[in-house]
């Protein structure tokens, strides 16, 4: 989405990042159109120093800030790898990941979770 219409993405999800450095990040706005969206979710998963190539999910809730993006707050207790599907609704974002089965290894998570997440506290709690 860079260059077109969306502004520095980057510089906007760093922020989530405690490393400052991101090695995938998602951007997920309310709308496909970049003149329309005003909020958005934003994940990133940074790695972790000292780890053997593991990371670790940051997740925050935007919103539009003239040309920009601000952070509006941190998302806690979500996680999960793959985030996709986000749908917005008045109070809250839902969004789905993928998570662990009882007994699947760490590497490759197959369970599809769906998150709720609400946009005044920012906590996320899984629907399912």
């Amino acid at each position: 989405a860079q260059g077109t219409g969306w502004g520095d993405l980057d510089s906007a999800l760093v922020v989530l990042s405690p490393t400052g450095s991101m090695d995938a990040s998602y951007f997920m706005p309310d709308s496909a159109n970049p003149a329309t969206a005003t909020r958005a979710l934003g994940v990133v998963y940074a790695y972790i120093p000292g780890s053997a190539g593991s990371t670790s999910i940051h997740v925050g809730l935007f919103a539009r800030a003239g040309a920009g993006w601000q952070l509006v707050r941190p998302v806690q207790g979500l996680f999960g790898q793959g985030p996709k599907d986000p749908a917005f609704s008045g109070d809250r974002v839902e969004i789905t990941t993928l998570t662990l089965h009882p007994g699947e290894a760490r590497c490759c998570p197959t369970k599809q979770t769906r998150w709720s997440v609400d946009w005044a506290t920012g906590q996320a709690v899984a629907l399912n």
